[in-house]
């Protein structure tokens, strides 16, 4: 089959990213023919920063120029328009595709006769447009935006959910049925550390506001006795923020930026993994750092709930149970251990073979019966 994937920015380095990279993979496998839609980027430091060399060289790429807006008015608006206007001449000048799986936001799905699959993450920037707390001018700007995302949704044949917390936003925003499909997280290049822990509570993830890096700096400053590191990346966008951080920092908080595996060891001494954003909608840092035997002290909300039972790791919705569940965790070895064990065992069920073998049963319902495999 000709299978066309779209994602925009795949500049952005993120767990989105790791779901188009696997099927790429996956669609590669089964012999597709696999183009992908997405703004210019710099294809070998994509690669090097996931360890995926070698992703892109079978893959034919459709690229075109980056979004920028011509004002810094209604920026919303020319990104839809701009996304939209882009695909549709890719659309028109490439052969007809049988699949076209956009693995972005539901806005970048273009308006096509092809089948469609949609993988849906939590989308919290329609569920903002919903919100009741948006009012007045702001509603009125908002409202064309809402008939967009749901006109977009009323084109997808088959809606894929990175969670059962997806699944029922989806449902209950757009009265549409998913299937849940797992994330691909990269569970490999963690679950062989196997060193010596320390007293370090670790955090994973893009340095932007919606992760509340703030407060994991706060829990760091009530446990001055332990140690404690954020490890991520910062986009340009959100270095205003990340030197607000670097400013409040307490002394036994650290910053590494620098892609994730290649600090991995840093995440296999680490006794705990803290995660502050609330309504993530899945969590692959969550499963990364279970896979390396970290004991998960998450925000009772969104995926994370699902991810970590109360056999593999704890739950919080107040900064004060945080800095509890932690200093126990630091107090009671036994108790750490035995959390540590189940949480690196329950991480296997979301490895990337789960993740692509779900994606392949998706792709063989468009092929066609001389194609189709037994």
């Amino acid at each position: 089959m000709r299978i066309l994937i779209v994602h925009p920015r795949l500049s952005v380095k993120g767990g989105g990213e790791r779901v188009a990279i696997h099927s790429i993979k996956e669609a590669l496998r089964e012999g597709h023919e696999v183009y992908l839609a997405c703004e210019e980027f710099d294809g070998h430091e994509f690669e090097d920063f996931f360890g995926v060399q070698g992703l892109f060289t079978d893959v034919r790429m459709l690229a075109y120029p980056p979004f920028r807006p011509a004002v810094q008015r209604l920026v919303l608006y020319q990104r839809l328009i701009y996304h939209q206007l882009r695909l549709r001449k890719i659309l028109s000048q490439n052969p007809k595709f049988d699949v076209v799986l956009n693995t972005a936001d539901v806005a970048n799905q273009p308006a096509t006769k092809s089948h469609t699959v949609q993988y849906c993450y939590f989308p919290e920037y329609f569920s903002h447009l919903e919100s009741n707390s948006v009012h007045g001018l702001w509603e009125t700007y908002y409202l064309p935006a809402r008939v967009f995302y749901r006109s977009r949704v009323s084109r997808v044949e088959q809606l894929l959910a990175v969670s059962n917390f997806t699944r029922s936003f989806v449902r209950k925003r757009w009265n549409c049925e998913s299937t849940t499909l797992y994330p691909p997280c990269p569970i490999d290049l963690y679950q062989d550390l196997k060193g010596p822990k320390e007293d370090l509570v670790t955090t994973i993830g893009r340095i932007a506001p919606e992760k509340r890096m703030e407060v994991f700096l706060e829990i760091a400053r009530r446990l001055p006795s332990l140690r404690f590191a954020i490890i991520g990346s910062v986009a340009p966008d959100h270095e205003p923020y990340f030197e607000r951080l670097l400013a409040r920092a307490p002394v036994n908080a650290s910053f590494i930026i620098a892609p994730l595996r290649k600090v991995r060891d840093i995440i296999g001494r680490a006794k705990v993994y803290v995660h502050s954003a609330q309504n993530e909608h899945f969590g692959i840092t969550v499963v990364e750092a279970m896979a390396a035997g970290c004991v998960p002290v998450v925000n009772d909300s969104g995926g994370p709930r699902e991810i970590v039972t109360s056999d593999v790791g704890l739950r919080w919705k107040t900064l004060e149970e945080a800095v509890h569940q932690i200093s126990a965790l630091a107090k009671d070895e036994a108790l750490r251990r035995k959390l540590s064990s189940a949480a690196a065992s329950s991480s296997k069920q979301y490895g990337p073979e789960a993740f692509e073998s779900g994606l392949r049963k998706v792709l063989a319902r468009y092929e066609s019966p001389e194609r189709a495999k037994p």
